[in-house]
């Protein structure tokens, strides 16, 4: 069986040949030190001592950035000891290669109630208004992004007609009805840094996105997914899931999907992916684990 992480003999022998080089600089400047060396020799030899290391290690980071190639002097040093393809990319060492997360209440929360309360001051009346919004069908509607803002609101009005004009007002603007999670960049970062492609699959609507950039900014920072307006299909519609696997070359059984809809979990293992209810962080990622993906 061949061993992937033993070393290439090509990168033993310029090891060697750089220790040795580096060795003899030293030797050179302990000699001349002791043979009374004119200072100006000295101090340049001092000086090279410090310099070619760092040039040399300047060139070769150069190369790696140039080339796409992992080298020693890459800036990652917490995947140093991960296995790297030709192209320096780390290659996760379970069965897993991608994780796919829902948004709302996994990577963001969805505070469709903490808005609705602070719009009110009621709590009875704000759980009229979610009933007759986020609770409804019409909402399903909202994030397949195939109606306008009005059309979608004389929805949610005429669910409860004794309050539309609140229900109106309520909707008229949708700041942070999805609010930012602080672990949401870093738990995406140190997923690709282990080698994971990283993307998204959500029910979201245009209005939601516009109005929420702080909340939604981890978007940059993903390989890429699906928003269900953009695409006018939505969860559990098996067409969403195919949809991503197909433009991003995703293997079934090499997917793991996390979203805190149970529904929508069954549906992505009705199709071969691995699926996470997500509760929280740390059972997450033990679940993870246990599909062997570490990070």
């Amino acid at each position: 069986m061949t061993d992937n992480n033993k070393t290439p003999m090509a990168k033993r022998v310029i090891a060697i040949i750089g220790i040795i080089a580096l060795l003899s600089i030293y030797v050179i400047l302990f000699v001349m030190a002791m043979i009374g060396t004119p200072f100006d020799y000295f101090m340049g030899a001092v000086v090279a001592t410090v310099a070619i290391p760092i040039f040399t290690w300047i060139c070769i980071w150069a190369f790696g950035n140039i080339t796409g190639r992992h080298t020693i002097a890459s800036l990652d040093p917490l995947t140093s000891d991960k296995k790297h393809d030709s192209r320096g990319n780390v290659v996760p060492e379970g069965k897993i290669d991608t994780v796919v997360f829902d948004i709302g209440n996994v990577l963001t929360d969805f505070a469709y109630m903490d808005f609705i309360e602070k719009k009110v001051s009621d709590k009875e009346l704000a759980k009229r208004i979610a009933d007759a919004s986020v609770h409804s069908k019409e909402w399903t509607e909202y994030d397949r992004g195939v109606l306008s803002t009005e059309e979608i609101i004389n929805g949610f009005k005429k669910n409860d007609p004794e309050i539309a004009d609140v229900i109106e007002k309520t909707f008229e603007d949708l700041t942070d009805i999805v609010t930012k999670r602080d672990n949401a960049i870093p738990w995406i970062k140190a997923l690709q840094a282990a080698g994971y492609k990283v993307l998204y699959l959500s029910n979201f609507s245009w209005q939601v996105l516009e109005a929420c950039p702080d909340a939604m900014a981890f978007i940059d920072e993903t390989d890429g997914g699906i928003l269900s307006y953009r695409d006018k299909v939505v969860k559990p519609d098996h067409a969403i899931y195919n949809l991503l696997a197909e433009r991003y070359n995703l293997v079934p059984e090499k997917t793991v999907f996390i979203d805190d809809t149970k529904v929508n979990i069954d549906a992505a293992k009705e199709l071969g992916w691995n699926g996470i209810v997500y509760k929280d962080y740390a059972s997450t990622k033990k679940e993870l684990e246990a599909l062997g993906v570490v990070y």
